[in-house]
């Protein structure tokens, strides 16, 4: 996706009047800095849709960064940003986007309680084995065996490793989508 930087090329990067004073209105930005800060924090805004009407009923471009929206209106010599407001989804689009968040999170969560569950079983069985060859190893007589004991011992230690770094894993994804939850509340 193209941002507002991008489309300048060379041209100014104007502010609106009215886009200052919505700023401090919407952001409680100071009107000293409000028009600074539309231009700096849409030069990181990202293409979202062209044609749209803005509040002078004319058309032009929507912008958006950050949960913020810019109308944004250009000619050959200057790009205009005409009015800034907060993004606020539609009730039914943010409905159905909670609801796959949810699925997703919920997804998330059974899988870890699946791969917690099933480790817990395997730590289980192979707590079993590492008994028994503790127990030959106290038996043997040989230097081979004894070894080859500590050496299976070794051995399943190392996969206990991968079984909590794969438990891991899951719980740094679930992690990741509760936080891109949180960010549609």
């Amino acid at each position: 996706m193209k941002t507002l930087a991008s489309v300048l090329n060379g041209r100014r990067l104007c502010v609106t009047d009215h886009a200052a004073e919505e700023a401090v209105k919407d952001f409680g930005i100071e009107p000293s800095r409000a028009a600074s800060w539309v231009a700096e924090t849409a030069r990181k805004a990202m293409f979202i849709s062209g044609r749209v009407m803005g509040f002078d009923r004319k058309h032009s471009d929507m912008y958006g960064y950050n949960r913020i929206c810019f109308i944004v209106r250009a000619n050959e010599k200057a790009v205009t940003i005409v009015t800034v407001y907060p993004a606020r989804p539609g009730a039914t689009l943010r409905d159905r986007v909670e609801n796959l968040l949810a699925r997703e999170l919920r997804k998330v969560e059974s899988a870890e309680t699946k791969l917690r569950r099933r480790n817990e079983r395997i730590k289980a069985e192979f707590n079993v084995e590492i008994a028994i060859l503790k127990l030959k190893m106290l038996r043997a007589r040989s230097e081979a065996t004894r070894l080859a004991c500590q050496a299976r011992i070794n051995a399943i230690n190392e996969y206990f490793t991968q079984l909590d770094a794969d438990l891991l894993a899951v719980k740094h994804e679930k992690r990741a989508v509760a936080k891109t939850v949180a960010a549609y509340l």
